[in-house]
């Protein structure tokens, strides 16, 4: 298992040299007076690329997918590095060349004529942008510890953030845990001229305006899978390659693919890397039987080779260092070790199947918009998938249906429209009302919590209906950013990089626009995927899978954990101090779940006790 201290990115060795390492790097924008240059510190190998003229620098880090075409319309040699087709876009387009780009990247542009800043992030946020201003300076990093520890960046947290995280509300995009330091959210871009900075979106495949560009369902299949495809040879071209496989039909569709991808080009597939879940959770055979047929090599390790018995004190908690939030997946410990087992063997890129459930999948407030269209027939058909899609029991899944998902979001569209303020106040106070009670004893800070549940609020009429205002979400929600960026420092420490072909911009951009319906090919969710691989590996019934979660294994890893977690050290000194728990109320909290073993206040218990062991690792 690697140490609680993991180790910085080797460099790559000569054979290796294509691949682009993530580097702990820094972009240092002068005063404006003096004019915009980029001053750059850190960085190993060829992370970031840079290109400078007497007006213009750029500092690229990341893949451009589309260099060639780029090349070609920018009239530039075909060898030209990244950075310097960036630039060049940059005196093309200006501001707006960010929406000429497609790969993974984190571009900062400074202009000398214009004393303009610009950045950007890619589309879905494989890289993450972190800026923080400072003394004339305008500081810019992939690494929020890179940027805290830059002269004259204050150290002090964000405590409503902080707090939203312990309420499970995360409801600003552009905030980090730090108070100094902003997030560029995917698929934005920044553009600064010192006495004004705007933050807008570039990158947008449903516009919250004008008619949506529906994929027509007898193309679905044929551009998902070339666009899919793609983004595969993307991630693997010229590269020794991983791919994380469990046994779902996200990770099961890229290992597929890129075999297939691998084999074209004359290379043997990549190689499977499996943790084995124990009991009921437990897709070894799936897992098996897919490298058997697809003749990968196939790495397998039960999960507490991976990770220590004690998972959550020793595991999770053990690896704060650099995370730029608390830890979010509590497996990621036991994914970074069978990381390290495949970089040890050569891979450096490991695919994953990380955003298949997000956009394969069709959001349950599809329910809403078909009741309001009192489509029954559709209505019904969705209700069916549904119940096949999950192991649900049936009362609870006419509920999700018809009730959460349907009624619900419908009468509180009346309600909004009948009387906006009322119901704007009513919902705020039933927010507010879920609070625990040891929760944000200060009162400012309760007040700003207060404000920014009000300011987080669904919208009650969304424009296009409530499947698209959820869906809209995986863009934008703070989480999924959060969620890769956490992904992302792991390789980064590990020495590795992650690939995910579902989170790649082209492919997000069709099955966003794909109707529900033909995501539902087959009356089952995933029907792009679905009935290709059921095809691909009959043995494994595929066709009939039903979604699976590790949750019994967690939740029995809490209930067995927290409590020892608890007594070893039974306060929360960072989060007292910064006023957001009462301890006394969460001493009581903590010994009725204990006695009682309430899975739910342990779980609660389990967020006190992650947060708190963050605060304290970065304080």
């Amino acid at each position: 298992m690697p140490s609680a201290v993991w180790p910085e990115p080797v460099a790559p060795a000569a054979t290796l040299t294509d691949d682009v390492f993530a580097a702990r790097w820094v972009a240092t924008v002068a005063p404006w007076e003096s004019g915009a240059r980029i001053g750059l510190r850190g960085g190993a190998a060829r992370s970031p690329l840079v290109s400078t003229t007497t007006q213009t620098s750029v500092a690229f880090d990341g893949s451009l997918y589309n260099r060639a075409d780029l090349a070609r319309q920018l009239a530039a040699p075909v060898e030209a590095e990244d950075a310097d087709l960036v630039r060049l876009a940059y005196e093309r387009w200006g501001v707006e060349l960010a929406k000429h780009l497609k790969g993974v990247f984190a571009v900062c542009i400074a202009d000398a004529d214009t004393r303009r800043l610009v950045i950007a992030r890619d589309p879905l946020g494989m890289y993450p942008v972190f800026y923080a201003e400072a003394s004339g300076r305008f500081i810019v990093s992939t690494s929020i510890h890179a940027l805290r520890e830059e002269p004259g960046i204050s150290r002090a947290f964000n405590r409503e953030v902080v707090a939203d995280h312990i309420s499970h509300r995360w409801t600003d995009s552009h905030q980090t845990f730090f108070a100094p330091v902003r997030r560029l959210p995917p698929g934005h871009v920044l553009v600064s001229s010192g006495r004004s900075t705007s933050v807008s979106r570039y990158w947008d495949p449903v516009p919250d305006r004008g008619p949506i560009d529906w994929v027509p369902a007898e193309r679905v299949q044929g551009e998902f899978e070339e666009r899919f495809a793609a983004a595969v040879e993307h991630a693997v071209k010229g590269r020794h390659v991983g791919i994380f496989l469990s046994g779902g039909l996200d990770s099961i569709s890229v290992a597929a693919m890129a075999a297939d991808v691998l084999r074209r080009a004359g290379s043997s597939g990549p190689l499977a890397l499996s943790l084995g879940f124990p009991g009921e959770d437990s897709e070894e055979f799936e897992q098996r039987a897919v490298a058997k047929s697809l003749g990968l090599e196939h790495e397998f390790v039960p999960f507490f080779d991976a990770a220590p018995k004690r998972m959550l004190e020793e595991g999770a908690l053990a690896h704060m260092r650099e995370q730029p939030s608390p830890i979010l997946n509590p497996w990621a410990p036991a994914y970074a070790n069978l990381a390290e087992r495949a970089r040890r063997r050569g891979v450096r890129v490991i695919l994953s199947g990380s955003g298949g459930d997000e956009w394969l999948g069709v959001s349950p407030y599809l329910a809403a918009d078909l009741m309001r269209k009192l489509d029954v027939k559709g209505l019904w058909r969705f209700y069916g998938s549904y119940r096949r899609g999950y192991k649900i029991p049936t009362l609870l899944t006419l509920r999700n249906v018809f009730w959460r998902h349907g009624l619900r979001p419908i009468g509180s569209s009346l309600l909004d429209r009948a009387a906006p303020n009322f119901w704007t106040a009513d919902r705020t106070r039933r927010a507010v009302r879920s609070l625990k009670p040891w929760f944000a004893p200060d009162p400012s800070l309760r007040a700003n919590m207060v404000a920014r549940t009000r300011r987080a609020l669904a919208q009650a009429n969304p424009p296009r209906g409530f499947y698209f205002r959820d869906i809209r979400q995986m863009i934008e929600h703070p989480l999924v950013a959060m969620s890769l960026e956490e992904m992302f420092e792991i390789g980064r420490r590990v020495g590795f990089q992650y690939a995910h072909p579902y989170w790649d911009g082209d492919v997000v951009d069709i099955l966003y626009r794909t109707p529900p319906q033909a995501l539902l090919t087959g009356g089952r969710s995933k029907g792009v995927v679905r009935t290709a691989m059921a095809r691909r590996f009959p043995a494994l019934g595929l066709d009939r899978q039903k979604k699976r979660l590790p949750t019994t294994f967690f939740d029995s890893m809490v209930v067995r954990e927290v409590p020892g977690l608890w007594r070893r050290k039974p306060n929360l000194p960072n989060l007292e101090g910064l006023g957001i728990v009462d301890p006394h109320g969460v001493r009581q909290m903590a010994d009725r779940a204990i006695e009682r073993q309430d899975r739910r206040d342990l779980l609660g218990l389990w967020y006190l006790l992650n947060t708190e062991a963050w605060l304290a690792t970065h304080a």
